[in-house]
């Protein structure tokens, strides 16, 4: 089977927004279950009968309908990139990007790329950077330049 081509040249803004996403894999469980928790908490509280108004002057949400429904919005809008991101991390990529995702982007541990190398033993640079660029060329194909 061939495999796909992904574009490991991207610029110094591309590549951040790749790394945030790559972070994020670590977050988003915990985030996810925080959001949908402050959502149910604000349904608790719902009043019955709403009717929106026709004079509403500003466009923040007036009703705990309105900031429920964008919670839960928000929360299948992470549940997807989580989603989607899980799919990479299991499925898309090798045993080296994975075990260079795991040690350098988990935001539990602050670690530089030369003690990344050296805990996987990976004594040249242009190796590293390689599996580095590959990974993260291969989540910017997934979900592009904006974060």
């Amino acid at each position: 089977m061939q495999e796909r081509l992904f574009e490991t040249r991207l610029t110094k803004a591309q590549r951040k927004v790749a790394a945030k996403y790559l972070k994020e894999y670590f977050t988003l469980p915990s985030r996810i279950e925080s959001k949908r928790a402050m959502a149910e908490m604000s349904a608790t509280k719902l009043t019955p009968g709403y009717n929106p108004s026709e004079v509403q002057t500003h466009q923040a949400p007036s009703s705990k309908v309105e900031r429920y429904t964008l919670a839960m919005d928000e929360v299948s809008l992470l549940e997807q990139r989580f989603v989607i991101l899980s799919r990479i991390h299991d499925t898309l990529i090798d045993d080296q990007q994975r075990e260079l995702w795991e040690l350098l982007y988990d935001p539990r541990y602050y670690r530089k790329d030369e003690l990344v190398m050296s805990m996987m033993q990976i004594y040249s640079t242009n190796t590293y950077y390689g599996i580095k660029h590959k990974l993260l060329g291969i989540v910017h194909d997934h979900f592009g330049d904006s974060y």
